[in-house]
């Protein structure tokens, strides 16, 4: 909601002089403070509809003043269209010139499997010059209109699983935030990455190497040799395992109570079934045996 001269004074729009050194001003005195931490990431606008001049402008300028104090920041926009492939997003996932990681937290909207191939279809996307995709306002809370505490559950998950750069809940009411059922996922979001490099995995965008797989049954990443699949309530499939010969250890975390069950041993050259221990949010790490 937009429709504001506020949004129309940059060059290339109305070019309101008067009211655009206002705002530069407002910004300067931001990145006076910003500029000396480098940790802060900048987006121009929140689920925003406005004109793509606008944002880029900001990106500019801001990109423009930190080069001026020797500083590399990061930028990017936030569009609200909740299909990536409205047309709006194309304006950040084809400028990699312009900015520097992407934010998708409005797919945060989907559901099941589609939430998924969202996410990888823009990853695919990018493949060519990747940078960061970040899912900073995952929706979905019992008490909120965007889904339930599952599919907010399951949206961190796909997610972690999916290659994202970042994962967080929104604040209530639309997202679990810090809630105990949400400490309890972050808890054994971290336990996992103890175990699995994330940065240097990749997702089985397509699911190829799950055998048996229902839609949003299970999901996979992989990396140095080791495996990681996701079951947002139980199930049962098979992992490749055609090209890895060898002795691996399964070990399979029950999320909701953050606890890794004791190891057992499984043989690879061909495809292994995993039967998740039971329903609910579960994972199962596959890693060689030395």
């Amino acid at each position: 909601r937009n429709d504001n001269p506020f949004f129309r004074t940059v060059p290339g729009l109305e070019g309101n002089e008067i009211v655009l050194r206002f705002q530069h001003a407002q910004v300067d005195r931001m990145l006076s403070i910003a500029l000396g931490f480098g940790n802060v990431l900048y987006c121009m606008d929140n689920e925003t509809n406005g004109r793509p001049e606008w944002g880029g402008y900001w990106s500019r300028y801001i990109r423009g003043k930190a080069r001026e104090r020797g500083v590399e920041v990061q930028t990017t926009e936030m569009w609200d269209p909740w299909d990536l492939a409205d047309p709006m997003h194309a304006h950040t996932f084809d400028h990699p010139d312009l900015y520097t990681f992407v934010d998708v937290s409005q797919n945060n909207h989907q559901k099941g499997q589609t939430h998924w191939d969202n996410l990888q279809r823009q990853r695919e996307r990018i493949a060519r010059q990747p940078r960061p995709m970040n899912s900073v306002k995952i929706y979905g809370a019992d008490t909120g209109p965007y889904g339930t505490d599952r599919d907010g559950a399951e949206r961190f998950w796909r997610n972690l699983i999916g290659g994202m750069a970042s994962a967080r809940f929104h604040r209530p009411p639309s997202g679990l935030g810090l809630s105990p059922q949400a400490q309890a996922h972050v808890r054994s979001a971290r336990m996992l990455a103890d175990r699995f490099a994330f940065t240097r995995a990749a997702p089985d965008a397509a699911s190829r190497g799950l055998l048996d797989r229902e839609p949003n049954e299970a999901y996979l990443t992989s990396g140095e040799g080791r495996h990681v699949i996701y079951f947002p309530d139980g199930g049962s499939v098979r992992l490749e395992l055609r090209d890895q010969p060898g002795r691996f250890a399964l070990r399979w975390l029950d999320i909701a109570r953050s606890r890794w069950s004791e190891g057992e041993e499984v043989k690879g050259g061909g495809a292994i079934r995993l039967t998740a221990p039971g329903e609910g949010h579960r994972v199962a790490l596959v890693e060689p045996l030395e």
